[in-house]
C-alpha cells in the first residue's frame, strides 16, 4: 500500500496534535512504507507557512517532516482523473474544493491511499481508499466512510 498524506494530516503532525496520528506515521517510516505528499500538498504547506507568524521556522519543521517522505509531481493523467472526479462531485452537489480534487484525483490515478483526518471531506470520492490515523493504520471501510460522510447531510 501506498500512503498519500493529506495537508490536514501533515499540519497535525507537525503541530503534534495527535499522538496517535505519529505512532502511526512513525511506525510507516520505520516499515518503508511509502509516503507521498503531492504537489497540491506542498503548495498548500509552504503557503500556510508563509503566512504564519513565523515562516521560516514553519519551513524548517515542514522539511524535516517532508524529509522522510516522497514528494511527487502532479502529471497529466493525474489531472484527468481529477477532472472526471470534480465533475462527479459537482454533478451531485458535493464539491469539496479544487485542491482536495487535486489531491484526490492523483491518488485514484495511482491507486495511493489517502491518509486524512477529514473522512467526511474525502469520503465523498467514490473509489477513494481512506485511511485515519486517528483510528487506526487500516483503510476505512465502506460503511464507516458513509457514516463519516452522511454525518455532514
Amino acid at each position: 500500500m501506498t500512503l498519500s498524506l493529506d495537508t490536514s494530516q501533515i499540519v497535525d503532525l507537525i503541530r503534534g496534535r495527535d499522538l496517535s496520528a505519529a505512532a502511526c506515521f512513525g511506525a510507516a517510516v520505520l516499515a518503508e512504507v511509502p509516503i507521498m505528499v503531492s504537489a497540491p500538498v506542498r503548495f498548500e504547506l509552504v503557503s500556510g507557512a508563509h503566512a504564519s507568524r513565523s515562516p521560516d521556522r514553519k519551513l524548517v519543521q515542514l522539511a524535516n517532516l517532508l524529509a522522510q517522505c516522497v514528494e511527487i509531481d502532479f502529471a497529466i493523467a493525474d489531472a484527468d482523473v481529477a477532472g472526471r472526479v470534480d465533475a462527479d462531485l459537482r454533478r451531485r452537489g458535493r464539491p469539496i474544493g479544487d485542491i482536495d480534487t487535486l489531491i484526490a484525483g492523483q491518488a485514484l490515478a495511482r491507486g495511493w491511499t489517502v491518509v486524512t483526518r477529514n473522512v467526511r471531506h474525502f469520503g465523498r470520492v467514490e473509489g477513494l481508499a481512506l485511511i485515519d490515523w486517528s483510528v487506526g493504520t487500516s483503510p476505512l471501510s465502506a460503511e464507516v466512510i458513509a457514516a463519516r460522510v452522511g454525518a455532514d447531510d
